[in-house]
């Protein structure tokens, strides 16, 4: 039995059409106007997309993985320290890697030797203001570095005990350049500016003065190491070297003040046996991060997060809770980044984000409010522009029809009539081709127009024809 033919339903108004395929219509729509546009507008299109390509290469918002830091001997704080912050940007996908030196003004010279290693922890007040060149800055402090001065013998209670043992025994400082060497000489050279009897100052590397006053070979050592130091904890634990109180700490500090004053109260290491037997004063410089000017802003987020982090973790033995990270140094200029995360904190975003982000977002603020100033009205522009096409596309009808109905006008035979005719024809094609598919209603306007002119050509070509036939009568 053959089917029936279902006959073809008529489309109602009373019935509203499916939301799919109103929205299957809406994007075939809008895509075949942007497609229009892209195809009349490429080469302004190409320029803007090769514009963002420039600025997105040197600008560069993707942060390197990669980068390396110098610090001091393996096996002082410093390199312990350094190994923190390895393992703090390994957690955050970056690699750090670190190359250890003599310490003192070594993890600079390594930072202008290498170029892969961008940043370095120095110790503060080693360089004098403007001593390093201007593209280091400094990313803060991030602990402190006390001044340990050790001897064997009696305990020695005298005023200015790094003296003492320049003018008796002598004692170690460390190398020329060490961060001991620079503090030692500058509290030599501010307590006895008169003196006349040479200081016995031994300028021994830091392993070699540590195992010479252990072996009894020398009799005092002055070191700067944070107490979380092996060879610190070593000394600190040998029965026969005493730790030496430095009464004119404060003094200290006032003729240097890159240096602080901190303290160790009596039995802060063991209550049994009571040690130290008194309170303890010394002076203390800090670990500071210096990094490269053109080091990626992320990384040097990544970098005070780290330090932040860490002075929250570590046992902060000489700290106030919450003092690092901060400005110590004020000889080396203070990285921006670092200024507005003292003065601001952390940005927000890291709470939602990767430091990745929130370093772009935290750079490009300003230009991200920009482009929403502009993208936005063209956001509200893109469900109309299907329209808004149809209406310039419209227009364009318009003009030209009013120039085809003047030529019309001025046909003088029907040669040129054919002519403006058949260009007619080709722009009544082109309207039924373009214009319904951007704007219905704006079809219409035209259609309408295109009437008009129909009766005018019509009208012109029965003049034609009237004059053409009054031509052959006579």
């Amino acid at each position: 039995m053959p089917l029936k033919k279902k006959k073809p339903a008529a489309d109602s108004l009373a019935k509203l059409k499916p939301i799919t395929q109103r929205t299957v219509k809406v994007v075939r729509d809008e895509s075949y106007a942007w497609s229009h546009f892209f195809r009349q507008e490429w080469l302004p299109i190409i320029s803007l997309l090769m514009g963002v390509c420039l600025l997105v290469f040197f600008w560069e918002p993707i942060p390197p993985k990669v980068v390396g830091i110098a610090v001091g001997r393996e096996g002082t704080s410093d390199g312990i320290y350094g190994e923190k912050l390895v393992a703090f940007f390994a957690k955050h996908g970056v690699k750090l890697n670190i190359t250890y030196t003599e310490g003192g003004k070594q993890p600079i010279a390594a930072m202008h030797r290498e170029r892969s290693i961008k940043s370095a922890l120095i110790l503060g007040g080693l360089y004098k203001k403007n001593e390093i060149d201007d593209n280091a800055i400094s990313l803060g402090s991030s602990q402190y570095e006390p001044l340990w001065l050790f001897y064997r013998g009696d305990a020695v209670t005298v005023e200015q005990p790094i003296v003492h043992f320049a003018t008796t025994s002598g004692i170690a400082i460390g190398e020329p350049g060490s961060g001991s060497n620079a503090i030692i000489q500058k509290i030599l050279a501010s307590g006895r500016p008169n003196a006349t009897s040479p200081y016995k100052l031994l300028e021994w590397p830091y392993l070699k003065s540590f195992e010479a006053l252990l072996a009894g070979e020398i009799n005092a050592l002055s070191v700067v190491d944070g107490i979380d130091s092996p060879i610190i904890k070593r000394l600190l634990a040998d029965p026969n070297i005493h730790l030496a109180n430095f009464p004119l700490a404060p003094a200290y500090v006032k003729h240097i003040p890159q240096l602080d004053v901190v303290s160790v109260p009596r039995g802060s290491f063991t209550s049994n046996p009571i040690f130290p037997a008194t309170d303890i004063s010394m002076v203390s410089t800090s670990l500071t991060l210096i990094v490269e000017k053109d080091l990626h802003p992320a990384l040097q987020l990544l970098f005070l997060m780290a330090m932040d982090d860490l002075s929250d973790s570590r046992d902060q033995f000489f700290a106030k809770q919450d003092e690092f990270p901060s400005y110590k140094d004020s000889n080396i200029p203070l990285a921006p980044i670092a200024k507005q995360y003292f003065t601001n904190g952390a940005p927000a975003v890291l709470h939602y984000v990767g430091f990745r982000v929130a370093s772009l977002a935290d750079r490009i603020w300003f230009f991200i409010l920009s482009a929403l100033a502009i993208l936005y009205p063209l956001y509200r522009l893109i469900p109309n522009f299907r329209s808004t096409l149809g209406q310039i596309k419209a227009d364009d009808a318009e003009d030209m029809l009013y120039d085809i109905q003047a030529r019309f006008m001025h046909a003088e035979n029907n040669v040129e009539f054919d002519a403006v005719t058949h260009d007619f024809i080709r722009l009544q094609h082109e309207v039924d081709t373009w214009i319904p598919r951007l704007s219905v209603s704006h079809y219409y306007k035209v259609v309408r127009s295109i009437e008009y002119v129909k009766r005018v050509a019509l009208e012109r070509k029965a003049l034609l024809n009237s004059r053409q036939a009054s031509g052959q009568t006579q």
